[in-house]
């Protein structure tokens, strides 16, 4: 890579920074440093991706949605449905994510309509954050997390010297998947490329800006395009509100922000 200062960069500028999973990557560079539920979020995009989980979209058109679910996102969201279809080996974090899909769910197949309606009761809920809760133990036991230490990047929850190294030379990727001049020069090499190139801009919340500039040519990309990724964080978010069962000391951190609301109405 050429003088990162003067924005001039060569092709290495597509390679990926580290071999860190989707949900670390999110977690070691966000302000808390902390695992969310864009954690589980991210495992479903990855799970899509392959093949694990299917997604039957009834839409030709891309769709954002706001900063408050609408009724007009919830019959979009009707027709957005995910059919679980595991087979082979999985990782535990990812077997907990099928689980707690189903858990939540109460079936195989579900459209995301009926999956917010189901995070608005608390029994759900209640089990929901069980799952959760679960699944990120998994998380942090895979991927040698404690909370605090990770590898020689994270130290009592802050970067070391190699980990703002890293951090920079994820911010050059960062820019590479918003850029249309940079993806054009340095395209994809090929669609599993691409579509892991978009869940990394979901890491960072900009999922849509590089799926914008890239091929939308998978089950993946066409989720990312009807804004699946925000949905899938407000549906998540939503039931971790409903939690009526308080437990304490578990120290997980959820990642709430309760302008997450699902409408109550069918």
């Amino acid at each position: 890579m050429l003088g990162i200062n003067n924005h001039k960069f060569d092709e290495s500028i597509r390679n990926v920074p580290s071999d860190d999973s989707y949900p670390m990557v999110s977690a070691l560079f966000s302000k808390n440093k902390l695992i969310g539920v864009n954690a589980l979020s991210l495992t479903v995009l990855d799970l899509i991706n392959k093949g694990q989980i299917k997604c039957d979209i009834e839409l030709d058109d891309s769709y954002d949605v706001g900063k408050k679910l609408t009724p007009q996102d919830m019959e979009v969201m009707k027709k957005i449905t995910l059919r679980i279809s595991n087979s082979g080996e999985l990782k535990t974090s990812e077997t907990r994510t099928i689980n707690l899909l189903k858990n939540m769910n109460k079936n195989k197949k579900f459209n995301l309509k009926s999956m917010a309606k189901q995070s608005n009761i608390s029994s759900i809920a209640n089990k929901f954050e069980k799952d959760f809760n679960d699944f990120v133990e998994a998380l942090k036991i895979e991927n040698g997390f404690d909370g605090e230490n990770y590898k020689d990047i994270l130290k009592d929850s802050k970067l070391t010297g190699k980990g703002k190294e890293l951090k920079k030379e994820w911010k050059n990727f960062q820019t590479y998947l918003k850029s249309k001049d940079l993806t054009e020069k340095y395209p994809p090499e090929s669609d599993l490329e691409n579509s892991a190139q978009v869940i990394y801009g979901a890491c960072f919340g900009i999922e849509k800006d590089a799926l914008n500039i890239r091929e939308n040519n998978s089950s993946l990309t066409d989720f990312i395009d009807k804004d699946g990724y925000k949905l899938l964080n407000f549906i998540f978010n939503n039931a971790l509100l409903n939690v009526t069962e308080k437990r304490k000391g578990d120290g997980i951190f959820y990642g709430v922000n309760d302008k997450y609301t699902i409408p109550g109405g069918g």
